[in-house]
């Protein structure tokens, strides 16, 4: 717009040789001078009006600004009311007298702009606004008082019939460096700190500079120039009034509507979080707890029920570690739609946590009614699912509590669903179970059972018994395998049966298992400093030590403190955790192996099938278990028992046969080329102390 501006300017320069553009009176009588001060100087009281208002410290001129800007619009209307044609204003009106006021404004309006330009680029202290008022009031007063009742002070500006002085071109030309220098400024902010403000600021001073031009030119006071002035004088005035209307109040309130819009957004994102599942979609618990309370006043009026089924998907945290998290959440996403399609449409599906899913069936007509919806729940995710292109089956595990026999309540039938979802775990998975009130009492006592574990280590409620492992061939003792027991005060001997598998699943068999290894390393440092004839101790290893990551500096540091060597510490893994997460259980054997301690796999044949992975594993001994032992009588087992001794030999592998109670079943063992066993025809597990009399008591 500055650029259409200034070509205007040009193009009337260059028709004013054709008309009379400059000494004609014609082109801006009284009435249009009126008119158009009259603008102006509305124009300029909104900039004070909405500059002064604006407190904003971001808005540090406004209020130079808003001074200035009352000032101006003061002087402007001096210089209307003193202009040729007018009435008395105290002295006649006159173009000299007009002229001075138009000078002082532009001489303010000039110096205003450089001061703020300068005050925005220098990041100025806040000015005191009433002292700003005050002061520009008291110049209007004061430049009002003088024109009025000293005009004398004042120098010539305008002669009629010859046109302007040389003092007032050169005030012009005087005003028109002060806009130059004042764009300078603006231009060099407006490239440090961006446009917006110092656009609108930048094009008043350009106009503005324009309009001075056309003050230099014109010879009447009522000529083209003279108009053209004035015109360039509003837009100057205009442009200052869009940046301080811009900055001071739209801007503010757009950034207000951004906020209010966020804040909805973000309030609108708080409840949906509030009541649904951010990776599914799925309702949570909440809502679900809220539908269940309704469902379950309708059982009770009508005399139906209700059932809460927990669904956990088997093995999830095995995908997760296997194909990475990406993959479980897209596998978690997937289940929730399968599950969406088996369901009935009066049914309500929510995600727990997890890979949990909780399920309400209402409107049953009795605690039968969900095996039906059971059933095709499982025949559903019984299908393959194929995610991110690859092929996966998965199977669920499902609790049943029905309302209101299970529950009168959410919170009541969910865990009471939960204790029915383990239950069916230990079954087998892949099935469901309906909660009966035994398995509370069956919880409880595990829960019981689970504290009393967390208080053993700490109160030396453990120990440890150990039971010798025999060369059949020679006889002689091989070593000695620790097996935990637990001596409660008030239970008594606790059953390894019943605690150790609570320990795995409560995930305390870590620090249980940290102090098998120490003080099974510690024994046998004392059988060799005291020359007793047992050449190393095994220690059983749970699936969850393997795969937690710090079993090899768990062994490396019971090494170190005991000072036994490495040689003399057997590790007995099981089968199924040495199948799952393969990559990652090769690392940490490889870390042990690397210690120097030899590794057995524990109840060979009982658990996976690991004989793929023989090869490529670093173990050295087959424990051969004692199912098979026992039945080694029998035609199959016995095949069995030799295809497992032949197949160790064939891979290099030592075998151990567990559970020999004759001598029969010795014989015969050895007989097959199994070189080594343990079981009460040789010795019965005892503490440490008993083991010179065992040794002493071995059979010829």
């Amino acid at each position: 717009m500055v650029i259409a501006l200034a070509a205007l300017l040009m193009l009337v320069w260059l028709l004013s040789s054709l008309a009379d553009l400059n000494g004609s009176p014609v082109w801006f009588p009284l009435p249009l001078h009126i008119a158009v001060e009259t603008f102006s100087i509305v124009v300029a009281a909104l900039v004070f009006a909405v500059a002064w208002h604006s407190q904003q410290p971001v808005h540090r001129s406004n209020p130079l600004l808003a001074c200035a800007f009352l000032a101006i619009a003061l002087l402007d209307l001096a210089h209307m009311l003193s202009y040729r044609g007018m009435p008395v204003w105290v002295t006649p009106a006159s173009a000299e007298k007009a002229i001075a006021f138009w000078l002082v404004s532009r001489v303010l309006l000039a110096f205003t702009l450089l001061a703020v330009a300068c005050r925005l680029c220098h990041r100025s202290i806040p000015l005191p606004r009433h002292l700003l008022l005050a002061s520009s009031l008291g110049l209007v007063a004061l430049v009002v008082y003088l024109q009025l009742f000293q005009p004398q002070l004042w120098p010539r500006t305008f002669v009629e019939g010859e046109g302007l002085t040389r003092f007032k071109v050169q005030m012009e030309w005087l005003i028109i460096s002060l806009f130059a220098l004042a764009a300078w400024v603006f231009w060099r902010a407006r490239e440090v700190e961006g446009g917006g403000y110092f656009d609108g600021m930048l094009a008043a001073t350009l106009v503005s500079i324009l309009a001075e031009l056309c003050f230099t030119a014109y010879s009447s006071v009522n000529s083209f120039y003279s108009l053209l002035g004035h015109l360039y004088k509003i837009v100057s005035y205009g442009f200052i009034y869009q940046v301080v209307f811009v900055s001071s109040v739209r801007a503010p309130y757009e950034r207000l509507a951004i906020e209010m819009s966020e804040r909805i957004a973000a309030q609108q994102r708080i409840d949906y979080m509030a009541h649904f599942d951010s990776l599914t979609g799925l309702p949570n618990l909440s809502q679900l707890e809220d539908r269940t309370r309704q469902a379950m006043a309708s059982a009770l009026k009508l005399k139906g029920a209700v059932a809460v089924l927990y669904v956990d998907l088997d093995h999830f945290k095995m995908v997760n570690d296997s194909f990475g998290r990406s993959f479980g959440d897209q596998l978690l996403c997937t289940t929730a739609v399968r599950l969406q399609q088996a369901l009935p449409d009066s049914a309500m599906l929510a995600r727990a946590s997890g890979d949990e899913f909780v399920v309400l069936l209402a409107d049953l007509k009795n605690a039968e009614g969900a095996s039906a919806v059971i059933q095709l729940v499982l025949d559903e995710l019984a299908e393959p699912f194929m995610v991110e292109r690859q092929q996966i089956v998965v199977s669920i595990s499902i609790g049943v509590a029905v309302g209101p026999s299970d529950g009168m309540d959410f919170s009541c039938l969910l865990r009471n669903a939960e204790m029915a979802m383990y239950k069916a775990k230990e079954a087998g998975r892949r099935t469901w179970c309906y909660y009966n009130a035994a398995l509370d009492t069956e919880m409880r006592g595990r829960l019981y059972l689970i504290n009393g574990l967390r208080l053993a280590i700490e109160r030396e409620e453990f120990f440890l018994e150990y039971q010798l492992q025999l060369d059949l061939a020679s006889g002689r003792v091989v070593g000695a395998e620790a097996l935990l027991r637990w001596q409660h005060p008030q239970w008594g001997l606790v059953a390894p049966g019943q605690f150790i598998p609570a320990a795995e699943q409560s995930g305390l068999i870590v620090d249980i298992g940290e102090w098998i290894i120490l003080e099974a390393c510690r024994q046998a440092a004392r059988w060799q400093a005291e020359k007793l004839d047992i050449p190393r101790v095994a220690v059983n290893v749970a699936a969850i030590q393997l795969h937690q990551g710090s079993l090899e500096q768990t062994v490396a540091a019971a090494l170190a403190q005991t000072g036994l060597p490495a040689s003399a510490l057997e590790l007995e893994l099981t089968e199924s955790s040495l199948v799952d997460n393969t990559e990652q259980v090769m690392i940490a054997l490889a870390g042990l192996k690397a210690l120097g301690v030899t590794l057995s796999i524990d109840d060979f044949g009982t658990g996976y099938s690991c004989l793929a992975y023989l090869r490529r594993l670093s173990v050295d001994t087959l424990k051969i278990d004692r199912s098979f032992v026992s039945d080694l009588p029998n035609e199959d087992g016995h095949a069995i028992v030799a295809a497992i001794i032949h197949m160790a030999e064939s891979l290099g592998l030592n075998t151990l046969a567990e559970g020999v109670e004759d001598e029969a079943t010795a014989a015969e063992l050895l007989r097959l080329g199994c070189r080594q066993a343990q079981g009460f025809f040789y010795a019965r597990p005892v503490p440490a102390s008993a083991l010179p009399a065992a040794i002493a008591s071995l059979p010829a």
